[in-house]
């Protein structure tokens, strides 16, 4: 830093690049799945983490649940936007 034309940018000890191994994204994990895993022996069951998971009984109903949920909220937009739409075209 003596010289008064110092420039950091030309500095190669402030760029030194530091090599770091790249760890196992499963080993990373391994807490996670660990807490998952506790309360699962906690609650004294498996508790279902899929769909598919869930008994057959109430794969249907939930099933036919979301898609009537999806389809109404649909039918509502687009209903929204013929109100919106026919409003603008009558002027209101």
């Amino acid at each position: 830093m003596n010289n008064p034309s110092y420039n950091p940018f030309n500095d190669e000890t402030l760029h030194s690049t530091v090599n770091q191994t790249q760890s196992n994204s499963l080993d990373e994990r391994v807490p996670y799945n660990d807490v998952i895993k506790h309360g699962d022996i906690v609650q004294g069951f498996q508790a279902p983490k899929r769909l598919e998971q869930f008994p057959k009984w109430y794969q249907n109903p939930r099933r036919i649940y979301a898609t009537i949920s999806v389809l109404g909220f649909a039918s509502f937009m687009i209903y929204q936007i013929i109100q919106i739409i026919t409003a603008i075209a009558l002027g209101k």
